[in-house]
């Protein structure tokens, strides 16, 4: 297990050191920040010249990074140029926003998927099976920058039932976390139900159930214990995905977190904010696949030989 763990760990670096240097070089593909900041403010160029000096942004691309590599090694993740602060606080004043949404967007989908996904295989071919695929295919066709709208209006607009926008308390978070939630509830009950019909004609479920056991007492403690591998697999990568995709559901109910703190340094050039925000979700991904594949290998021993 040792090895597996280690084995793992260096991959996470390795993929973390890839995904920094795609950012870094990636970003200057769009031109030169400090120059389109200035031109539009109307500064002269030895304005321009200066700013360029005092970020940096003159010397040659390849010292830029190795700069920039060795200030994110002690932790300096860089200044902001719009608001001239260190980058990293901004961006943790807003991460426990985004976690807050994300955590709240996975627990809707664990609260739907896992019964809808278990009792559509139990009850398969019936009006039940029937349901819950016609429902996922919903929640997988329409994307997120549609419901959002659609759920503002019915249920904050039209019926007053919840706010609108921004974070006021408990009420505030419903929906943007059903918004975020409904991709990942759809891939998880297909992946349920696939692996719960592979699960069901198993023998161990037979004697449980000649042993006189519950209907309940089959289905959670035997199929769905043993239907849940391939969900915690995917679960991970949507949380992962969730981080990720909760730029455009942020923006949509002002959520105040790292999404929408990013879409404003990308309307204003900020390079070393953008750089900062991929960095700081990247690793929250990487860190997330790390814990799923070691709660992967402790659960299955067949997987610590990959």
């Amino acid at each position: 297990m040792t090895t597996f763990v280690i084995r793992r760990f260096a991959l996470a670096v390795v993929v973390l050191f890839a995904a920094t240097t795609v950012t870094f070089f990636m970003l200057y593909l769009t031109g030169d920040p400090i120059a389109a900041i200035l031109r539009e403010a109307g500064s002269d160029p030895a304005s321009i010249k200066a700013a360029r000096h005092a970020y940096g942004f003159d010397r040659p691309l390849f010292i830029q990074y190795l700069h920039f590599l060795d200030h994110l090694i002690h932790g300096n993740f860089g200044t902001s140029l719009q608001s001239a602060q260190p980058c990293l606080p901004l961006i943790l004043e807003r991460l426990p926003a985004t976690l807050k949404l994300t955590g709240a967007a996975v627990f809707v989908t664990m609260a739907v998927s896992l019964p809808l996904g278990l009792f559509s295989a139990v009850k398969q071919n019936t009006i039940v099976d029937r349901f819950a695929g016609v429902s996922v295919g919903l929640f997988q066709s329409i994307p997120s920058f549609v419901v959002g709208p659609l759920l503002i209006l019915f249920l904050a607009v039209d019926t007053r039932l919840l706010p609108v926008a921004g974070s006021s308390g408990f009420s505030s978070i419903i929906l943007p976390a059903v918004t975020l939630a409904l991709y990942p509830i759809a891939v998880v009950t297909r992946v349920l139900r696939a692996s719960t019909l592979d699960v069901l004609p198993l023998d161990f479920v037979t004697i449980a159930r000649a042993k006189g056991l519950r209907e309940w007492a089959v289905l959670v403690r035997h199929v769905l214990r043993n239907a849940l591998l391939p969900v915690l697999t995917v679960t991970g990568l949507l949380v992962a995905e969730l981080l990720g995709g909760a730029v455009i559901v942020e923006n949509i109910f002002a959520w105040p977190g790292v999404g929408q703190l990013s879409v404003q340094a990308l309307l204003n050039s900020d390079f070393p904010l953008i750089r900062a925000v991929i960095i700081v979700i990247s690793c929250g991904v990487i860190a997330v696949n790390f814990a799923v594949d070691i709660l992967y290998g402790v659960i299955d021993s067949r997987a610590r030989v990959a």
